[in-house]
């Protein structure tokens, strides 16, 4: 009876959490959108590694796309042109440049709000 009572209650609570634990040999461990920390965290790095040096760099189009738009007054799609910058920048000069100018413009959003 207990038995019974414990599975029945270990699959309710495994169908309730949904598809982000799934229940295996060893626990419970998370699976869903590969939220597990411990698979693949070298070959990730490998992967950061290896396509740092591909590609063509289009942080400058975005960079002035984004002045452009601060330019105008558009400063919330000025805020995204430079989070899109600042996500494909290869250079810390350039990031260095990029993140000034998002704080100004972050700071003018907090403050217009």
């Amino acid at each position: 009876m207990c038995s019974t009572l414990r599975f029945v209650i270990i699959v309710f609570l495994a169908l309730t959490a949904g598809p982000a634990l799934t229940l295996n040999s060893h626990g419970l461990r998370a699976s869903a959108q590969n939220i597990s920390s411990y698979d693949g965290a070298p070959a990730q790095a490998t992967r950061t590694a290896k396509s740092t040096n591909q590609g063509p760099d289009i942080s400058a189009k975005y960079l002035k796309q984004a002045r452009a738009y601060r330019d105008q007054g558009r400063y919330e799609l000025a805020r995204q042109s430079y989070a899109q910058a600042l996500s494909t920048c290869r250079s810390a000069e350039e990031l260095a440049v990029i993140e000034k100018e998002m704080g100004g413009i972050e700071l003018l959003l907090r403050t217009m709000r």
